[in-house]
Parts: structure tokens; sequence; C-alpha cells
């Protein structure tokens, strides 16, 4: 007579990581429509985001190394991350420069925020960790 004890362990991890993944993702994507629509938002204020091109520009990806699955929201080329960033936190520029992308002059040597990334997680911190939750996720962190 004998008994077989068998582990079902990685199937599980298996199921659980999938899960946090599917959840990731849809917080991801929540957090990058809201950015979008706050860039959207202020495009009648500047003239980077009346172009579109930001908001074109945003997007998400997910990594993950070992247990842990990270998410990103944000502008991975080069050139549009500048342009993000003076969106999200203001900028200085020299009056009287033409910019060609937006087919002007630049009138003012001080350009405040509008920001669009950061209150795009904010008004969405709430929706952002039930998400995660109801996937299965244990430890949340926004940053």
């Amino acid at each position: 007579m004998s008994v077989e004890i068998k582990s079902y362990r990685k199937e599980r991890e298996t199921e659980i990581m999938n899960g946090l993944r599917s959840g990731m993702a849809k917080a991801c994507v929540l957090v990058q429509n809201a950015a979008k629509l706050n860039i959207q938002f202020h495009s009648m204020q500047t003239p980077w985001a009346r172009t579109g091109q930001i908001a074109s520009a945003v997007n998400n990806w997910i990594t993950v190394e070992g247990a842990e699955i990270v998410g990103k929201v944000g502008i991975k080329d080069a050139k549009k991350v500048i342009v993000g960033k003076s969106l999200e936190f203001g900028h200085t520029q020299k009056p009287g420069q033409y910019v060609a992308a937006i087919g002007k002059r630049l009138v003012a040597s001080d350009v405040p925020p509008y920001p669009w990334l950061f209150p795009a997680v904010e008004s969405n911190r709430g929706k952002i960790i039930d998400i995660l939750k109801s996937s299965g996720a244990k430890g949340v962190s926004i940053t």
C-alpha cells in the first residue's frame, strides 16, 4: 500500500503570475488612457499637446523579473520624452526662437506645468489597487 503526494506548485504559480500580469496590463491601460485624456485636456493651453504627437506616444509596458511584475506607463521615444517632461513639470525657453513642430516663434520664457501623467495615476489610484487585488496581488506599490 502506498500514498502518492504530488505538488502542483508550478501550475499554481503559472496561473497566479498570468492573473497578475493580466491585472497589471488592465491597470496600465487605465493609466495610459487617462494620461492621453489629460494631454488632450491641455491641448488648448499648450502647442505641444495640440499636435497630438505626445498623446500618441504614451504607451505602457510590463516587465517580469522573477516574482516581481512591474507595469510602466510613459513615453519611450527620447525626443518625445523631453516634451512630455516639459509638459508635466513646466520649463524655460528662449523667446523668439522658431519651433518648426508648432510653426511659431516662442513668446514666453517660462512655461507653466501641464501635468498629465501624475494625475492619471492619482485620479485612478483606487481603481488600480482594486484591479490588482482582484487579480490576486497581495503587495501593491504605486510609485
